[in-house]
């Protein structure tokens, strides 16, 4: 059982956010609610070039073009496209006159859970512009959908409650939204279905998911907040506000130094994921604000626009490229870093549709203050269920993963971030072995991230990131928490570890305006039988390319005849020391751009290689101390860089 030392709960968080104050130089983003009507139109954009260049686009018919439909119609009623009604009314016309059929012969894809709530929000925007009997024909077909008919994610058509998940909720989300049209009641569907919902909440809001991935917690929030935005106020309300303001704190926190959201399990680094985040953002700056709470407000004002930025040179690439639905510079047609279901047609017009959403929840009267990720100062654990830990100091973000899950993360330090550089350079996501998602024609994967590593007794070396919850403990605490530094320990013990020779393993993280400092100590259990010293190894990811840019690497080696005694001064050296006293040599540069990436440590490269993650290849940039010890510092600068 994980040990927890500090809890996590919306008066502590929202009495951080009363901290703070507006550092001297702070400006605002100078951004309104209009940059998601720009995020809208990329996302079009990138949905038609994408057909010109042979992107398969009925792949997920329904579910595309009821998002391009919310879309398109959000930009019309925003006086944008108009020249495209025609073809927004054609559109209409046939998705919603395929949409009853789908329930025919006890067919339900969950395409159509998918897409109900799309047409409504289309309907709700273009009901003004369009003439009445064209909308009364719409609303008829939109009066004929039967939930247990033409919904995949219902109770009776899933094999039991605990397989009814996020899907679900966008079908109830459609429900309400077509109850406030007058085409249904909705209030037994929701008493069937929300008391199973509500469980998958933990005690801090935030829902689980099979596997917990944090996206869907994401989106299933994001999707509640535009329920209760349009008005619902059923039986639910007070639960699901509650789950929601919970959940919706423990994003602002969880939100990267780079503005990234956090990385874990299915649909990781995808571009719609920060959208999502805007729009549980702005949702929860309308909150504050009418409490009177304009500090928080402002917090998750500013934390959405900085979201936003943090993919525009993704969703706008230099050179007039496609826009991109994941974080790399791969041809998006490669579906490079994407699950099987992460086509481009689907993922690039689902960043407009979630976009809508928070230009919908947007108040631009509500002014931006600074928000936590790029004030820093704290150490936030999740629940058990996202069994992540996150920290934030002088501009600079870790996240760390006490349980990894397979197919998608590995244990440990997956994420390191500084505010101002490429979020990829240091690592944006760890490595997973035999990878979830396509990595076509790239390096292999392995379950890797930035941490320790050991021999076994019988000659293996093996790593951290590798082991998984089948008796891994952790136990989490933090020696400082200011805006300057964060000071925060992990010890790692149990089976997982003295089933692979070691005792524990104690690692200790500085973030400051130094960069990131780390001190790790293997922990043996005790002599080894051939009298041989334990010796700590670590593991730095090195950014090779992100699909479009080459980063140049230089490795400070020592000779060959020099690593014996150079090893020598190192164990001599740590016989003498502890804690993070050490002289560190400069071992490597990655340099994309200006931007440079330095390793430093009390350790020698002994070896290296190749693998791959959504973001891009990296080499795994190997290190071993003389003892039992190591000391590393990572840091990204210019460093003189031209």
């Amino acid at each position: 059982m994980n040990k927890r030392t500090q809890k996590t709960c919306p008066e502590n968080l929202l009495r951080k956010l009363d901290d703070l104050e507006n550092p001297a130089d702070f400006e605002p983003t100078g951004t309104d609610r209009s940059i998601y009507l720009d995020l809208m139109e990329h996302a079009l954009d990138g949905w038609r070039r994408g057909q010109t260049a042979g992107a398969d686009t009925e792949k997920d018919g329904l579910q595309v073009r009821s998002r391009v439909l919310s879309c398109l119609g959000g930009l019309i009623a925003a006086g944008r496209k108009r020249g495209e009604l025609g073809m927004w009314e054609d559109l209409m016309d046939r998705t919603c006159g395929d949409l009853p059929k789908r329930g025919d012969n006890g067919y339900a894809g969950p395409e159509t859970d998918f897409a109900v709530k799309e047409l409504m929000l289309a309907l709700r925007a273009m009901r003004p512009r369009v003439p009445p009997e064209k909308c009364a024909g719409w609303k008829n077909k939109l009066g004929q959908i039967e939930p247990e008919r033409h919904y995949a994610s219902v109770l009776g058509r899933v094999s039991g409650k605990e397989a009814l998940h996020n899907i679900n909720i966008y079908n109830m989300t459609g429900e309400y939204l077509r109850e406030a049209e007058g085409l249904t009641d909705s209030a037994d569907y929701f008493a069937r279905h929300w008391p199973t919902q509500l469980e998958r909440f933990d005690e801090n809001g935030m829902y689980r998911d099979p596997g917990s991935p944090m996206l869907y917690d994401l989106t299933v929030r994001a999707h509640i907040g535009l329920l209760l935005g349009s008005g619902y106020g059923g039986e639910f309300r007070e639960a699901l506000d509650r789950n929601i303001r919970q959940g919706g704190l423990m994003s602002l926190f969880m939100q990267s130094a780079a503005g990234q959201v956090p990385y874990g399990g299915r649909s990781s680094q995808f571009n719609f994921n920060e959208a999502l985040h805007a729009a549980v953002c702005e949702y929860e700056a309308v909150r504050y604000a009418k409490l009177g709470n304009l500090k928080a407000a402002g917090a998750f004002k500013r934390s959405a626009k900085l979201a936003v930025r943090s993919i525009l040179r993704w969703v706008r690439p230099e050179g007039g490229g496609l826009p991109r639905h994941l974080k790399n510079n791969y041809d998006p047609l490669s579906e490079y870093g994407a699950e099987p279901y992460g086509h481009y047609a689907k993922y690039i017009v689902s960043l407009g549709s979630f976009a809508y959403m928070a230009w919908l929840a947007a108040d631009d009267g509500i002014e931006e203050s600074v928000c936590p990720a790029e004030a820093g100062g704290y150490v936030l654990r999740t629940s058990d269920s996202f069994h992540a830990v996150f920290a934030n100091a002088a501009g600079r973000s870790i996240q760390i993963d006490l349980c990894g899950s397979a197919g998608y993360d590995a244990t440990g330090l997956g994420r390191y971030h500084r505010a101002g550089r490429p979020a990829e350079l240091a690592l944006s996501a760890p490595f997973a072995a035999n990878a979830a998602y396509h990595l076509p024609g790239k390096a292999g994967s392995s379950d890797a991230c930035i941490g320790p590593g050991w021999m076994t007794p019988d000659g293996k070396l093996v790593f951290l990131a590798e082991l998984r919850d089948d008796g891994l403990e952790s136990e989490v605490e933090f020696e400082r928490a200011e805006a300057s530094e964060v000071v925060l320990r992990i010890g790692y013990s149990g089976p997982a570890l003295t089933q692979k020779g070691i005792f524990g393993i104690e690692e200790k993280h500085t973030l400051s305006k130094r960069g990131l400092e780390i001190a790790c100590r293997i922990v043996t259990i005790g002599c080894r039988a051939n009298g041989a010293k334990p010796e700590a190894y670590y593991r730095v990811p090195l950014l090779a390319e992100n699909g479009g840019d080459y980063t140049v690497c230089e490795v400070v080696a020592p000779k060959t005849d020099e690593e014996p005694e150079r090893q020598k001064a190192q164990e001599r050296e740590c016989e003498t020391k502890r804690g993070n006293d050490y002289t560190l040599a400069r071992l490597a540069d990655v340099r994309l751009g200006k931007n440079v990436y330095r390793v430093s440590a009390n350790a020698v490269p002994v070896g290296q290689s190749e693998s791959a993650n959504r973001n891009g290849v990296y080499t795994l940039f190997t290190l071993r101390a003389a003892g039992e010890e190591i000391a590393l510092e990572l840091d990204m600068d210019t460093f003189g860089a031209q």
